[in-house]
């Protein structure tokens, strides 16, 4: 035996003796909490986990040192199971995902980041806390700004963490402030192509009044209140009785919604109010250490949502065809890579629009644009709208995966059903074997694996259909 088979084979013998000698205690070492759980997954509210193990660290962070929890339940030792505590321990323990997640322990008052791991075995998943925020509950009563700082910055780590999805960081960045506020509920209002909307929001009670909080509903009251919102920048009511004598009508519509006490800090660009961050039914009463808690706060949201929206915009813009709103040759161009070579059965149909230049040049540039807006119309009502492609001044392609061939045989027939229906509505002069409206090839084929020759073979079909227009018209384009 040579030396390095010596060496590893003692190696090995000591990492077993250790193993036996030490067991689960070896985690006793590790500088942060960790625990193994059992997840029971319900199809309800009704799951539940357990602790088979759980080392001193995790015992002393969660104030659990002198209690022995193994084969206790989650509810009995931290104080309640919280759906999102749930939610991502079912995620490790069934669906193999790795979740960090920021969550309070009832027991303690404790704000933690825990991180839950999937283990081997189905319905097991490990479970680590490293790290507590300990936070100050009347830091607001002693207008501790120190504290209000601390809580502004975990605000903005939590909405910026690349460890989650941003929607459920700024869920949790909202439960958060909810909790310092002592309030009921938490919401962010957009506008949206100057509709509202409200994605994200957080309320105490899972059972609250969705129709009260519709964005219409809220919109309702924030038409009463904008007067005071543009000339203070925020609108702070501690009590709604104190706005009783001031704005009769601003008293009645706060009642009528349940509302005893809210915040609502507006956010501009360009002079112009494009959300709101709104906090309802708060209990904390220090109005100057909650109106800088809040405005920096809303600051934060608001920032990194617009930021999200330009990006959301741009990319939009980059794949879509500003004057149809269909998909562009970029988006055209990533379906083609990520359909090729994939075995799945394929239609595609090449469309081109006849006689835009005639239009453009007799009726101007404002019709031809019309008739392509119209085409991409037509499609988009025979085709899904993610399916159909502007790929040129007067070209499209429809590209549709997974459709069987009499189904996209019946499309190709549908469609030009709607061309001949038009053609009648606009006393178009129709030839019996002529699309007058766009030219039209199309194939089908059980597999993506040739999709370059199939859109090629389209494409060749197209032109067959312009050939036999242009001998109707008599001119070319």
């Amino acid at each position: 035996m040579s030396e390095l088979d010596e060496n590893l084979r003692l190696s090995s013998r000591l990492v077993q003796e250790l193993y036996h000698k030490y067991s689960f205690n070896m985690y006793d070492d590790m500088p942060f909490g960790y625990a193994i759980m059992k997840v029971i997954e319900a199809d309800d509210d009704n799951g539940e986990a357990f602790f088979i193990y759980a080392n001193s660290a995790f015992l002393s962070m969660t104030g659990n040192e002198n209690t022995d929890i193994k084969g206790n339940s989650y509810r009995e030792i931290m104080g309640s199971l919280s759906r999102n505590v749930y939610l991502n321990l079912c995620k490790a323990a069934y669906r193999k995902e790795k979740s960090i997640f920021f969550e309070k322990v009832k027991n303690s008052g404790l704000w933690f980041d825990f991180m839950t791991f999937p283990s081997i075995q189905d319905g097991y998943c490990a479970m680590t806390v490293f790290d507590s925020f300990t936070l100050d509950s009347d830091f607001i009563d002693k207008e501790n700004l120190s504290e209000a700082d601390r809580v502004i910055v975990k605000i903005s780590k939590m909405i910026h963490s690349a460890e989650d999805d941003f929607d459920i960081n700024v869920h949790r960045a909202l439960r958060f402030l909810g909790d310092c506020l002592k309030c009921e509920k938490t919401y962010i209002l957009e506008f949206f192509h100057g509709q509202p909307l409200i994605r994200y929001e957080w309320q105490k009670d899972e059972y609250f009044d969705e129709e009260e909080y519709a964005p219409e509903v809220v919109m309702e009251r924030i038409q009463y209140i904008e007067p005071w919102i543009k000339d203070n920048h925020i609108f702070i009511v501690e009590d709604i009785d104190n706005v009783q004598d001031k704005s009769a009508s601003v008293y009645k519509v706060l009642r009528s919604k349940g509302i005893r006490s809210t915040i609502m800090v507006p956010y501009y660009v360009d002079n112009s109010i494009v959300g709101y961050l709104i906090i309802d039914n708060f209990r904390e009463k220090n109005i100057s250490t909650i109106k800088y808690l809040v405005e920096t706060t809303a600051i934060t949201f608001f920032s990194e949502i617009h930021s999200r929206r330009l990006v959301e915009k741009l990319t939009f813009m980059g794949i879509h065809d500003q004057l149809t709103n269909v998909n562009n040759r970029n988006a055209f161009n990533l379906r083609v890579c990520e359909l090729e070579g994939v075995e799945d059965c394929v239609g595609i149909a090449y469309a081109d629009v006849n006689g835009l230049k005639m239009i453009n040049d007799e009726l101007g540039h404002d019709a031809g644009d019309a008739r392509i807006i119209k085409i991409a119309s037509m499609l988009s009502r025979v085709f899904l709208r993610r399916d159909v492609f502007r790929i040129g001044g007067d070209e499209f392609v429809v590209i549709v995966a997974g459709i069987s061939q009499d189904e996209f045989d019946e499309k190709i027939a549908h469609l030009k059903k709607i061309a001949r229906q038009l053609e009648n509505e606009e006393k178009i002069v129709a030839n019996a074997g002529v699309n007058m409206f766009f030219s039209l090839g199309y194939v089908w084929a059980d597999s993506c694996l040739e999709l370059n020759d199939l859109l090629k073979k389209a494409d060749e079909l197209m032109y067959e259909e312009k050939k036999k227009y242009y001998d109707v018209v008599g001119h070319r384009r």
